[in-house]
């Protein structure tokens, strides 16, 4: 389990200064970490804080893995609540793309991995690598650069124009210690980003350990991880071939579609996921049990129409009693996200999601109609359908892979929100916003038009205020 970098946030109290003057005091973020982690052990610790800046934390790890649901139209709270919240302010918000600074615990998080990471790679140059067992300080290195490509991947899907390779707006780059002198910084651009991630994943790739547990950065989860930023990158060639690499029977897929999900922590399916301590258990259980288990979120009828037919249906969804103001309605659930009495698993990658990477870039680069299909159709079968019949067309291929994302990635760490934008169907799947751009179509083409352009702004996150505030360097995501 990885717990709080307690270490790191007594290195405050390790900070030299003479006192002479009060301009000779360091600034409380210019560390010095001589003297802080100088054995392996305390270097082991320090790795295990950094995996525990994953996002995410407190309540708001739930969004980690829902908020795309709920923007892409796959997720909404029980109809029957026509006031208040259920769970958190957010879910009146999310479907309609109208939240505001909801993004800023992930940059924290995403942040926070990446500083601290800094520090432990910097505190590794003051430890001989014969004080570690033999090969473990190169493995360790090779976990540290995991974590900062994963954590930059995740900014950037999140707050930069990562579709476009050509924008200027990517990630901010944080690649040394923090100080005054770096704190004032502009933004990468996007191609610029990919390059810091790929830097990254090449040291991960020769130098982090083999896998031996979905919470450990591995050789594996470098791999996958490289195909995933060369599919978002929308460069379905390379994707392609790291896909073909990534796919080994290091992690096959579950026997079982359920057991991912309720034994996240130990399934070899489960490529890297975030691990939660038994101290964090009963509050990342608490606000599960309420969303899904009783009753308050649940699937919508986009999603439920979609998923009609499908083996997974009862595995993905169920029905429970829900109590509103007196009143007891039957409603529909996302069952997946709940194993009772546990967290939700917060997947980042998954074997499964490898085969829907490899069907799409084989369709989007002019494979034959059952090469594509290939890799669903086995998606498929294990989750227990017997009708696996292969598109007639390319349409209708495209069609199916769409649909797969949603089905076998539904409710898990924004794959709905991700697939309706590279097939160009938000309001097709979200019908709050087909309702609302119906309105402001019958106000007048001019504000359908606008309408559509806050949707291509809401695409992505807004920086939050307190980085743009206090680094005015920082360029704000246009249409916030």
């Amino acid at each position: 389990m990885r717990k709080t970098l307690f270490i790191l946030l007594v290195m405050i109290g390790l900070v030299r200064c003479q006192v002479v003057d009060v301009l000779d005091f360091d600034p409380m973020y210019e560390l010095d970490l001589e003297g802080a982690i100088t054995t392996p052990d305390m270097a082991e610790l320090a790795l295990n804080g950094c995996y525990s800046y994953l996002p995410s934390t407190s309540i708001n790890y739930l969004f980690t893995t829902t908020s795309g649901a709920f923007q892409a139209g796959a997720m909404l709270r029980a109809s029957c609540v026509t006031s208040g919240n259920t769970i958190y302010y957010s879910e009146r918000y999310l479907p309609t793309l109208t939240y505001s600074s909801f993004g800023d615990d992930e940059w924290e998080c995403d942040y926070n991995v990446i500083k601290n990471v800094n520090y432990l790679l910097t505190a590794l140059d003051g430890i001989a690598e014969s004080d570690f067992e033999e090969g473990r300080k190169d493995e360790i290195i090779g976990e540290c650069h995991f974590l900062q490509g994963l954590a930059y991947f995740r900014l950037l899907r999140q707050f930069g124009q990562y579709w476009d390779t050509t924008s200027t707006y990517g990630v901010l780059i944080r690649d040394e210690l923090p100080a005054i002198a770096n704190g004032e910084k502009a933004r990468a651009t996007v191609s610029e980003s990919y390059a810091e991630i790929f830097r990254h994943l090449d040291i991960a790739d020769s130098l982090a350990p083999q896998y031996s547990a979905p919470t450990q950065a591995s050789l594996q989860a470098s791999k996958a991880l490289r195909a995933v930023a060369y599919f978002y990158q929308g460069d379905y060639g390379n994707a392609l071939a790291a896909v073909n690499e990534a796919i080994t029977s290091a992690n096959p897929l579950a026997g079982s579609y359920l057991d991912v999900f309720t034994n996240a922590e130990t399934c070899s399916e489960v490529i890297f996921c975030r691990a939660f301590g038994s101290d964090e258990e009963s509050l990342m259980s608490y606000y599960p049990a309420r969303a899904f288990s009783n009753g308050n979120w649940g699937p919508t009828d986009t999603y439920m129409d979609l998923i009609e037919g499908d083996a997974r249906k009862d595995l993905v969804t169920s029905e429970v009693d829900f109590t509103y103001s007196d009143s007891t309605y039957r409603v529909r659930v996302a069952s997946k996200m709940y194993p009772a009495g546990e967290a939700v698993p917060v997947i980042f990658m998954r074997t499964a999601e490898l085969y829907l990477i490899k069907a799409e870039c084989l369709a989007r680069t002019g494979a034959s109609i059952s090469e594509a299909w290939a890799p669903v159709r086995e998606l498929r079968l294990r989750g227990g359908n017997t009708d696996v019949t292969e598109p007639a067309t390319q349409d209708e291929l495209m069609d199916e892979i769409f649909r797969e994302w949603w089905i076998e990635m539904a409710f898990e760490n924004w794959h709905e929100w991700f697939a309706v934008q590279r097939f160009d169907r938000l309001l097709e799947m979200n019908e709050t916003l087909a309702e609302d751009y119906q309105e402001e179509l019958e106000a007048g083409e001019s504000f359908a038009d606008a309408f559509l352009q806050e949707l291509e702004y809401h695409k992505i996150y807004n920086i939050p205020s307190g980085e743009t505030e206090a680094n005015p360097a920082c360029v704000e995501n246009p249409g916030y």
